[in-house]
Parts: C-alpha cells; structure tokens; sequence
C-alpha cells in the first residue's frame, strides 16, 4: 500500500510495543488506517490511537457484552442496515434503523460498533481519501430519545468523530421528520463547528443525488450499486464466523491503570484534540 510508508507502521508498532497502557493486538491494516487518516503523521497517529483506545476503555456500556450471536445483538442487527460503497476515490458510509418498537439504545451502538471493528479489519488496496457518511432516519421517533442517554450519545459521536481512523468530508441526513431539528439539537453543542459545517439534512433520499452521484448509492436510494440489506446481511455472517475475535472485552482498549503519568505524557494525550481529518 503506497499510501502509507512500511517505516511508518513499523515505528507505530515498535512504539506500541513500549507502551504499558496500549494493546499489542494491532493489525497491519488498522495501523495503515490510522496513519493514512492522520496524514502520515506519526504524532497525531498516536494520539488518534490512543484516544480510540483509552475511550474504548471508557465506554464500557458498548464496548463490553458483545456476543453477535446474543438475542440483543440479533435484534439489533434485525432492526438496522449498514453499508459500505467505494465512490471514486471517497468511501460512502450508510447507517439505517429499520423498526423503533425493538430499540435498544446500548445495543444499537454495541451492533454499529461490531460492524465499525469488522470495518476497521476490512483490507484495502488503496485507503480512501475521504469518507462520506449517511444517515437515514426515516423512522427514528420522539419516544427513541426517552429511551436513550443523550449524554453518552454525545460522547459516542465525540468518539466517533475524533479517535476513529477516518477523513470526514460530508455527512447526510436523509428523510427526516419534522422534528429533525430537535434532534439535532440534542447533540450539535458537543459536534466541532467544522463538523457541523459538513452536516447536510434531506427531507428525501433524492437530494443525496445533487451531492453524490447515483452510481454509487445503493438502489434502496435510486443508485445504481448494490442492495444495501444484501451487504449488510452478509457483514453480519462474517462478524458471527469470527465470533470469538470480537467476544474479547480488551479487544482495542488501553490499560488505564497502566498509563505512564508524567508531565510530558499526561499533555499530550489528556484533553481535548483534533484527530480527525475534515477535509
């Protein structure tokens, strides 16, 4: 992989391998991902990997219990669609809930995050050079947030847009009800302004089409790609196959009681940082 320099990876091992906190378990291709989201560079790379990992310790309510095959986590696959599509050289990132009477907030973030792990393992010959999320949220209801911790929903997109190896260029907010802005309401003072600046809302999914073309949208969104219930089903066979990988509590989690405590560590990797590339 050209993108990223071998002598980058071997150095993000070598010190990975030195620090107490920090998993030693890092695929070739997670390492590769970091790095190529950072720009190459090997400090904002360990300060991405160490703000996944210490957050991941930190979050145990989705982080822990994560058994595909349990009767939540089948449910929570049953009742949501996620998908992947190369567009070009960017990546399309597609998030759907299907039915609201079966939700469970913990379990749906517990079933997106096993399906983001998978993600994160998935090898690639050429890394993308932005991600575009979609979100659907045709049936989401005013009932889901007495249901949910907006608290730690905040803290989850936190994670999500801050220690996940990705380069956001465009999110999408496809069929939203009327009451989308409260919604949004609900998590846009925790979101960096220049997230909130790449944040698009669609009352339908045929406006995705002025920012996306259609050949690479899925055909539930008029596109000419494949069915996103097809690949989604088959991302959950292959999280169930590998099953005992992500039955692991420690998958990706540092060692908080581990953490080296000095003046120079504790600033650079305490706090509020940017790791996320928006483009």
């Amino acid at each position: 992989m050209a993108q990223v320099n071998e002598k980058d990876v071997a150095a993000i091992k070598d010190w990975l391998a030195k620090e107490p906190s920090l998993p030693k378990n890092f695929e070739d291709i997670l390492i590769k991902k970091f790095l190529f989201s950072c720009h190459c560079s090997l400090e904002r790379t360990k300060r991405c990997i160490q703000d996944f990992c210490t957050s991941r310790a930190n979050m145990v309510e989705t982080f822990t219990n994560r058994d595909p095959l349990s009767p939540k986590l089948k449910t929570a696959f049953d009742i949501t669609t996620v998908s992947t599509y190369i567009a070009g050289a960017d990546e399309i990132l597609i998030h759907r809930l299907n039915d609201t009477e079966k939700f469970d907030f913990y379990d749906l973030l517990k079933s997106f995050m096993l399906q983001a792990d998978m993600w994160l393992r998935l090898e690639r010959d050429t890394l993308p050079e932005n991600h575009i999320v979609i979100m659907d949220i045709e049936v989401y209801t005013l009932m889901m947030v007495a249901k949910s911790n907006v608290l730690y929903f905040q803290r989850f997109a936190i994670f999500l847009l801050e220690a996940m190896p990705v380069r956001l260029a465009q999110i999408h907010v496809i069929n939203c009800p009327s009451f989308y802005e409260y919604l949004y309401g609900l998590v846009k003072g925790a979101l960096p302004q220049k997230t909130r600046d790449i944040i698009h809302f669609h009352t339908d999914h045929m406006s995705l089409h002025k920012h996306i073309n259609k050949k690479y949208l899925p055909v539930e969104y008029g596109g000419d790609a494949e069915s996103m219930v097809k690949q989604s089903s088959s991302w959950v066979e292959d999280i169930n196959q590998d099953r005992k990988f992500y039955l692991n509590d420690d998958l990706w989690k540092a060692e908080i009681s581990k953490k080296v405590k000095n003046g120079a560590v504790e600033t650079a990797m305490t706090g509020s940082f940017r790791t996320l590339a928006i483009d």
